[in-house]
Parts: C-alpha cells; sequence; structure tokens
C-alpha cells in the first residue's frame, strides 16, 4: 500500500492517472493532503509595502537620501512610490538631514540630485566613482574620467555664435589635469550640439534672447556647483578630522598597553612613529572588545619582530664582527686552529649560522662575547663543514643533472667529470664544481629598487647580517652548461660520459677559434676553447661590433698561503696588497 507521503509527492508531480478502479481514493487522500506555505523570513520588508502610506512617510522621513535611493531600488512599487513627482516632499524632508546641503538646482528633480550626490557609482560605466562634475551634473571614474567620457576641450569646438564667440560663457565648463599636469577647459560634447541645434536658423534677436538666457543658466550652474563643492568639501573634511581622532585615540590606547606590556625599549629605539605604521595600530576603527581580542595576538606577534631587529641591530651585529675577524685570522693563520679536510671553506656569513656560533651570537645581552668565546665553536669546525659542503654538492648536482640532454647517463663521481659546467647567471662566467662553490656570486644578496621593497620579516634579518659582515649565506645562482661541455669534449674526440676534469688537463688537445684568427696561429687549452665558445654563444649580449667583451673582464685572483673559502678571490690590485701584508 502507497505511504501518505510518496502519494503527496506524486500529486507535486502532477502525473496523468488513467480511469481505473481505484483512483476516486487516490484523488480524496490528495486533497485532504494541504501544501505547507514557507514562512516569511523574520526580520525583512516584504510586509513593507502593505502599510499604509501615512506611516511610511513617516518612516521616508527618517532616512537619507542614499537610503531612500537603495529603497527605490528593492521593487518596482517602491520605485513607482518614490519616484512620483507629487512625492518630492519626501526626498526634501531626506535631504533636510544633510546639514549644509545645498538645495536642489532647478535643472534636476530630487532623485537625480541625490543619485548626484550620494550614488557611488559612476554615470558611465557603474564602477565606484568618486569624480563628481557638479558643473555637468555627472560622476566618473578614474579611468572615465581620463578618457574624457563625453567631454571635449573647449578650444577645440568652432564658434557657435559670433554674438558670443566665447564657449564657456554658453557652456559650463570643467578644468581637467591630465597626465602630464596640463590644465585644460572641458566642456560637454552633449551639450555643445544641443545649444548649437537650438540656434541654428534663428535670427539675431532671438539668438540674442536665448544666449542671454543660456548665460544665465551657466551662472546659476557654476554657482550652485561651487556651492556643491564646498559643502563636499567640508564634509570630507569632517570626516577625515573624525578619523584622525579615532586613529589618534586608538594610537593612545594601543601605546599604553604595549608600554605595560613591556614593549618600552622597542618604542623607544625604533620610535612609536615607525611602530604606529602597522595597519593594526593605524586603523581608523574603534577598539571594541572584539577588535581587541583580534588585534593583541597581532601585536604581540609584531612586537617581536621588532624586538628581534633591535637585538639584531644592537646587539647580534658587534658579535658577529668579532666573528668575522676570527675567521679572518683563521684563514689567515691555518696551523692555530683545527684543520679541516674539504677544499673550500665556507664563507663567515655561512659560518655565522652554524648552531654553535649562533648560539654564541644570540647568547643573552649580560653575557660578554670575545674573540676567545668562539674558540669551543672552532673546535667542531670540521663537522660542521662537512655537513654545509654536502648540502652545496647536494644543490649543485641538482642544478647539473636538470641540464642533461634527454637519456643521457654519465658515469663516475659527477663532480670529477669534466661536463660538470656552469655558468653564473649574474657574470656569464664559465665555472667547474670547486670553482662555483667558491665563486663570489654566490654570496650577493638579491636587490632591487628601493621603491618596490616589501620586505618581509625574514629579509629584514638577513638584510641586517648581510651589512654585518659584508655577504649573505651561500646560494647557487648557476646554470647547467653541460650540453656545450659536451660539445667541446666530443669535438677532442673523448667520452663526455665517462672524461673526468683532471683526464682532459692532460690530454692538452689544442683549440683555435675560425671567427677570431682564421690562421690557425693562436691555439688555445681546452679550458679556454671552452669558455671562448660559450662567450661566442652570449656575444648577442654585448653591444654590437664590440670584440671586448671576448677578453675584457675582471679576473679574480687567490692566495695559495691562505685557506680557500667561498669568495676569497681578490683582484689584482688587492691580492697585490695581501701578498704585501702576508
Amino acid at each position: 500500500m502507497t505511504s501518505p507521503k510518496r502519494l503527496h509527492l506524486h500529486l507535486m508531480k502532477r502525473p496523468k492517472y488513467e480511469v481505473t478502479q481505484g483512483s476516486e481514493s487516490l484523488l480524496v487522500e490528495a486533497q485532504d493532503t494541504k501544501p505547507v506555505r514557507s514562512r516569511a523570513r523574520k526580520g525583512g520588508l516584504s510586509l513593507l509595502p502593505t502599510i499604509s502610506l501615512d506611516v511610511l512617510f513617516e518612516i521616508f522621513g527618517f532616512l537619507k537620501p542614499i537610503d531612500l535611493l537603495s529603497l527605490a531600488r528593492t521593487s518596482k512599487a517602491f520605485r513607482n512610490l518614490l519616484m512620483r513627482k507629487s512625492n518630492a516632499f519626501i526626498w526634501r524632508a531626506s535631504r533636510s538631514l544633510i546639514p549644509n546641503l545645498p538645495e536642489c538646482p532647478a535643472d534636476l528633480s530630487e532623485p537625480q540630485y541625490a543619485c548626484l550626490a550620494f550614488d557611488p557609482h559612476c554615470h558611465n560605466c557603474r564602477g565606484v566613482g568618486f569624480n563628481i562634475i557638479w558643473q555637468f551634473r555627472v560622476k566618473y571614474c578614474g579611468p572615465c574620467l581620463r578618457i574624457h567620457t563625453n567631454m571635449e576641450p573647449a578650444y577645440s569646438k568652432p564658434v557657435i555664435t559670433r554674438l558670443c564667440p566665447n564657449l564657456t560663457e554658453l557652456l559650463p565648463t570643467y578644468i581637467f589635469r591630465d597626465l602630464r599636469l596640463r590644465f585644460t577647459e572641458m566642456i560637454q560634447t552633449s551639450q555643445y550640439e544641443a545649444l548649437s541645434l537650438r540656434l541654428n536658423g534663428l535670427n539675431s534677436a532671438e539668438q540674442t534672447l536665448i544666449i542671454e538666457e543660456t548665460k544665465k543658466a551657466v551662472r546659476a550652474i557654476r554657482e550652485h556647483a561651487d556651492a556643491c563643492k564646498a559643502w563636499l568639501s567640508g564634509v570630507n573634511r569632517a570626516r577625515s578630522d573624525e578619523l584622525h581622532q579615532i586613529r589618534e585615540a586608538r594610537k593612545r590606547v594601543i601605546k599604553e598597553w604595549l608600554e605595560t606590556e613591556g614593549w618600552k625599549p622597542e618604542i623607544d629605539y625604533h620610535t612609536w612613529w615607525k611602530i604606529s605604521k602597522h595597519r593594526a595600530i593605524k586603523d581608523s576603527r574603534p577598539l571594541t572588545a572584539r577588535i581587541w581580542s583580534r588585534v593583541r595576538p597581532i601585536l604581540r606577534e609584531y612586537m617581536s619582530e621588532m624586538r628581534t631587529i633591535r637585538m639584531e641591530e644592537t646587539l647580534y651585529n658587534s658579535r658577529r664582527r668579532i666573528l668575522l675577524q676570527a675567521w679572518i685570522d683563521f684563514l689567515g693563520e691555518p696551523a692555530s686552529f683545527p684543520n679541516t679536510d674539504v677544499d673550500v671553506l665556507p664563507h663567515v656569513a655561512d659560518v655565522a649560522r652554524f648552531k654553535p656560533f649562533d648560539d654564541i651570537i644570540k647568547s643573552p645581552a649580560h653575557v660578554v662575547v670575545e674573540r676567545d668565546t668562539f674558540l669551543p665553536a672552532f673546535v667542531a669546525l670540521p663537522n660542521l663543514v662537512r655537513n654545509w659542503r654536502r648540502q652545496v654538492d647536494q644543490q649543485l648536482a641538482a642544478i647539473i643533472t636538470n641540464g642533461y640532454p634527454k637519456d643521457y647517463v654519465p658515469a663516475g663521481d659527477i663532480r670529477q667529470l669534466a661536463t660538470s659546467v656552469f655558468v653564473c647567471n649574474a657574470c656569464e662566467q664559465l665555472f667547474f664544481w670547486t670553482d662555483a662553490v667558491a665563486h663570489n656570486c654566490s654570496l650577493d644578496f638579491p636587490r632591487g629598487p628601493s621603491k618596490e621593497r616589501n620586505d618581509s620579516f625574514k629579509e629584514q634579518v638577513a638584510r641586517i647580517a648581510y651589512y654585518s659582515l659584508g655577504s649573505s649565506p651561500w646560494s647557487p645562482k648557476f646554470r647547467s652548461s653541460t650540453v656545450l661541455a659536451i660539445h667541446v669534449i666530443r669535438s677532442c674526440c673523448q667520452d663526455p660520459r665517462t672524461a673526468t676534469l683532471a683526464h682532459m688537463d692532460n690530454t692538452s688537445t689544442p683549440f683555435y677559434c675560425f671567427a677570431c684568427h682564421p690562421d690557425g696561429k693562436t691555439v688555445m687549452h681546452w679550458r679556454m676553447g671552452l669558455e671562448h665558445n660559450h662567450l661566442h654563444n652570449n656575444r648577442d649580449q654585448a653591444s654590437e661590433g664590440s670584440n671586448s667583451y671576448l677578453g675584457d673582464r675582471l679576473r679574480t685572483y687567490r692566495c695559495l698561503l691562505c685557506r680557500r673559502s667561498v669568495g676569497a678571490g681578490k683582484l689584482l690590485r688587492s691580492m697585490t696588497c695581501h701578498i704585501e701584508e702576508q
């Protein structure tokens, strides 16, 4: 037997029943089942149109013009009621709630005037527009204003009548400022065309009468536009003062709370002017209990970052400079410190990040840190350097393997192969494995225009350490040049999969460049040939017709009496001074 629920569902779908035995009972049961009426949402305005007009008019008298505009756009009933000319008193009563607002001009209706003064939408594209041109009775957004929507310069239009050759007396004008800060008097094209049609075909007397009427209307429009500008300027000024008072009150409360929480040293060091730039402090909303509960964790995190920056600049930087001097002595006098079995030592910027050294640098402020304080950390340096070199080799190996051709499988240690060639993205020089580890460009801090900088907290801390140590921690700035190396090695009749760097150096296959020396008298070592080939491939990056790109580069040298470290390369003049000091 079918349940009543299923009967109700079938009836909602309106099935076509055949006249058979038992159908009458189905219809009887269906008639007994009444559809459930949906309840109206509580708090809605669905019953508002059913209220008497006297009550509605009393309610409308307490609404502002922007509220009446929004209400008129909700339904046709409200639109017909509010847009009726006989109900203009509603808009006048609403406009009286706005202090110092000029009266509605004669050329606009009350709803049009309210839309011009309070509606935030552009009259051209319906986007958000804040540029009100009171003379033209329009409001534009920035893009529509820049493309001169329905506007043209007054000097570009021909004179309408010789009785008044100055168009600015016959038409309202708007002073427009373009991107080059040039000021131009603009007129509305539609008004110009309408006035031209109105004066066309009239005699002098009729034109004189119309011109006088037009001048009078234009003067009234300009006077009303000036009054509206003064009113809007006062409203904006009052709103700005109100927001300023709210911000100042919020800042005072937050500053008192931060000082009671123990953040006064940070306020004194960074200055309250800088700290108050945070978005949670300079917000223009009053501090409520709900906002306080959300803002306090944000402020604690922000002030913790400010404290870290203060400690970095006032305490940790001086300790890093002590470590820098100790590291320079370590590189120049290897006998007085434990030896390491790594061919290239890290830069002091990486050493300062090793945990034993970092713990000493970031020890409490009451701890006195001197050069001898770092001696226990130097004891653990060999293991730390091995771990660092292992990470560096992994990063370089990833760069080389990504540059291999398809289905290319090398044999042997990748660090010893002659195909492991890197190209620096900064200076475009070629390097083999060990030279790539020690290259100076790996220590450069990423720099950009000061106007585009929006450093995060970690970037600010890294920049502080960079300025104290003169470099940033090692980071690969290379790309693979394996394809070029494979081509050069094959030209030497060697297998690039197994050819090592030492084997290629022992073969001593001479090279010469057909493009630079067609006579073949100038020969090069295979390393120089590889570099020469790379420079020829990148010759388009140099100036056209300049051959100095192939040879005029700053070469760096290193001292064989000192331990080799990252960034130890020096120019010839600096190397001469270093040797004299040694």
